[in-house]
């Protein structure tokens, strides 16, 4: 059984190889890193890297699922999953599981190039599921210097600062969603704050399995 991913940051490969090898050992992981679509899409939008993030997910589908590990590039995974099922956008699983955790979520992130995706994708979610969320975005700009710099304790610390700030000020939020990837070194400093707290990489390996094994046993 054979997963493949794209990821926009190198940090992304150790973090989904430890994580199979908890879930699930004997999976074949491939790892494509490309980032510069990140980059683009940031600066650009992400039609820019349209074409160029098509290509690869199709290069890799011969794969039994597809893992777009970037928040930014969501969308256009759900784009290329409309027409094979094999292709997951990281956040979906994510976003699913918060609708089910009470009505006022706060999400936060670190770049502003993803807030559109994730607060749509958010709504998409609880239309689904028939909720009525309150979504508090908050972007924890300080802390992706740290990340780009390669020093996640402080990125992990400067996460965990600015959510318990905001926290503070609105102590009824009832989940909190860690919308990217990599602020997923957060949530440990976040579980005394009594809620629940989820970040997408382990929700989102964990479908990859669901849909990967289906898709083994159609093709045996």
């Amino acid at each position: 059984m054979r997963i493949a991913f794209l990821h926009t940051a190198d940090v992304h490969v150790a973090t989904f190889d430890q994580i199979f090898d908890g879930l699930d050992s004997s999976v074949q992981l491939t790892h494509h890193v490309d980032a510069t679509l990140l980059e683009s899409a940031r600066q650009h939008g992400v039609d820019a890297v349209r074409s160029d993030v098509e290509t690869l997910l199709t290069g890799l589908s011969a794969a039994d699922a597809v893992l777009c590990t970037c928040s930014t590039l969501g969308p256009l995974a759900d784009e290329a999953a409309l027409s094979n099922k094999s292709i997951v956008r990281i956040d979906r699983p994510l976003m699913e599981q918060a609708c089910a955790d009470g009505n006022k979520i706060l999400v936060a992130l670190c770049l502003d190039s993803t807030r559109e995706a994730t607060l749509d994708l958010l709504a998409d979610c609880a239309k689904d599921a028939g909720q009525n969320i309150t979504a508090m975005p908050l972007i924890c700009r300080e802390a992706w210097a740290f990340f780009e710099a390669g020093d996640m304790d402080a990125y992990a610390a400067s996460i965990a600062e600015t959510i318990k700030s905001k926290i503070s000020e609105e102590p009824d939020v009832e989940s909190i969603v860690l919308a990217q990837a990599s602020m997923r070194v957060a949530e440990a400093k976040l579980t005394d704050l009594g809620i629940p707290v989820r970040s997408s990489p382990v929700i989102a390996a964990q479908h990859c399995l669901k849909v990967a094994r289906a898709n083994k046993g159609n093709t045996a």
